[in-house]
């Protein structure tokens, strides 16, 4: 494939300079990087709540359950899958669970270097990639969520489609990717659906260098992974429930808020958060702008058959990623993570075409990388001590509540609720594992209605009383019960009394 190559300006002088870089030199600087980008948060017990609820299914899975099938959280349940491997071989290890957050970073960043050298060569590459990995360890990307697996299998699925010639082989490869990366994250569905399509119209017209089937090869094996699914909730009697958690739900939850709502609030929340990170955003964003407007003139251009296709590739996958979030009925920043790897390739460009406009604009090129780089490293590196010295709450919670309260007391995570995990204490509620599911009624209803748990499960958990309810000091645990109409406050001062505290974890003990 034809590379943007840097055009030299004084040859002899520029070559004596130039290191050669290698794919092992690559791979070292991006496992670097990634884990000085992150190591500031490696050891810190609380980051995201939404981290805790996979921890808990993750347990369960460890347990030898399928997803879903005793306790559901919205997601699908290859993240819970990966979650219970990590604890099934580590253990209760919140670093095991940190450094799988980092390897899918790590991966992602290594497929937009290797797809991102074909169109620019490798210097530029390099650069697209480490973009990446400080964009996927900005604050919302610090704990372990599904938008950093499903980039790890997306952007491998985008290295694999923008090899020209593509054959079936490496269109059912990208296939199965797509369905891991859909598993991960049930609205990039979307990306599957306009990539089929993308590689049928392309068969329509015999575009050079593209199988003819490549279509049908990435429709067939995309349909392995979730074939095995559900095989193995058939084989378990299970298939309702499946369904319930992966189509059921799903579109219910969707259906909270429209495209043009959602795309209003992503738009405030990118002002907002760009503000806090300017040094971080800024320079992203010129350099993947940039390569944009280059990619588009490239196009229109029409050159190269090859160069010509992994741009129209990368331009359709970041279109079905952004497409896919207006759909998912919320807006929160961490969804911004699975566009990611599609900006590192962008800006991969257009470090290449500030390398060939003139030499001071190479070090700009150089600059505009280092700058979002070097702040984010020194950010993990400050936070590095108090990370590593920092007490583990729930830990210490656990350990107190199993002192002082008798043989495996009930316990209620109105917040905080990672401590159960370090309990190994059951689920109240099978919709509980995520606390505030309770009472997002598009999850609950949906679930009540098929009689998957009751019609109102915060009245049954008042009413059951349980020895130990656990919040946090901050409010946001009974916030969200008050904000379902339940008299949470007049509850807990009538029933319980508060025993303990650690950190930001409350306990009350019933009276």
């Amino acid at each position: 494939m034809a590379a943007l190559a840097p055009r030299t300006y004084n040859a002899a002088a520029i070559g004596k300079r130039r290191v050669a870089l290698t794919t092992p030199l690559a791979f070292t600087i991006l496992a670097l990087a990634t884990i000085l980008l992150r190591i500031g948060t490696m050891w810190t017990e609380q980051l995201d709540w939404d981290e805790w609820s996979f921890i808990l299914m993750g347990a369960d899975v460890a347990q030898g359950h399928l997803p879903f099938v005793h306790q559901f959280d919205l997601k699908p349940p290859l993240i819970f899958f990966l979650f219970g491997a990590t604890i099934t071989v580590f253990g209760k290890s919140i670093l095991a669970i940190r450094l799988l957050g980092a390897a899918c970073v790590f991966a992602a960043a290594i497929f937009v270097f290797l797809t991102g050298r074909r169109a620019a060569g490798a210097w530029p590459a390099l650069g697209g990639a480490l973009l990446t990995t400080a964009l996927a360890s900005a604050p919302f990307g610090q704990a372990t969520g599904t938008e950093l697996p499903a980039i790890a299998f997306l952007a491998a699925a985008a290295w694999y489609l923008t090899r020209c010639p593509l054959g079936t082989r490496g269109a059912a490869v990208s296939g199965m990717l797509v369905a891991l990366a859909v598993l991960t994250r049930s609205n990039l569905a979307v990306v599957a659906v306009v990539i089929g399509g993308l590689l049928f119209a392309t068969s329509q017209f015999s575009r050079p260098g593209i199988s003819r089937w490549a279509w049908a090869a990435f429709a067939a094996a995309g349909l392995v992974p979730p074939a095995l699914l559900v095989f193995a909730y058939a084989a378990a009697g299970a298939s309702a429930t499946l369904k319930l958690a992966m189509i059921d739900v799903p579109l219910a939850y969707s259906g909270q808020l429209g495209m043009f709502e959602v795309a209003r609030q992503h738009a405030t929340q990118f002002y907002y958060t760009a503000q806090t990170r300017p040094l971080l955003y800024a320079p992203c964003a010129l350099l993947a702008i940039s390569g944009s407007v280059i990619a588009l003139r490239t196009l229109l251009r029409r050159g190269d058959p090859a160069q010509a296709w992994l741009l129209i590739v990368l331009f359709a996958m970041t279109a079905a990623v952004a497409g896919s979030l207006l759909i998912g009925g919320a807006a929160y920043p961490h969804y911004w993570l699975q566009l990611m790897p599609f900006a590192g390739v962008l800006a991969t460009l257009g470090i290449a075409g500030l390398s060939r406009a003139a030499l001071k604009a190479r070090y700009a090129a150089a600059a505009l990388v280092a700058v979002p780089l070097v702040g984010g490293i020194a950010v993990s590196l400050r936070a590095l001590p108090t990370s590593y010295t920092s007490p583990h709450s729930a830990e210490q919670a656990a350990a107190y509540i199993r002192a002082t309260g008798g043989d495996r007391p009930s316990v209620w995570a109105l917040h905080q609720h990672l401590t159960l995990w370090y309990l190994d204490a059951p689920q109240l509620s099978r919709a509980g594992v995520h606390p505030d599911n309770l009472a997002r009624h598009a999850i609950i209803d949906t679930l009540a209605a098929h009689r998957y748990v009751g019609p109102d499960e915060v009245d049954r958990l008042m009413a059951l009383r349980p020895v130990f309810v656990i919040t946090d000091a901050r409010g946001k645990g009974v916030a969200w019960v008050r904000t379902d109409g339940k008299p949470i406050d007049a509850w807990l001062a009538a029933n319980y009394r508060p025993d303990a505290q650690f950190g930001d974890i409350v306990l009350f003990r019933r009276r």
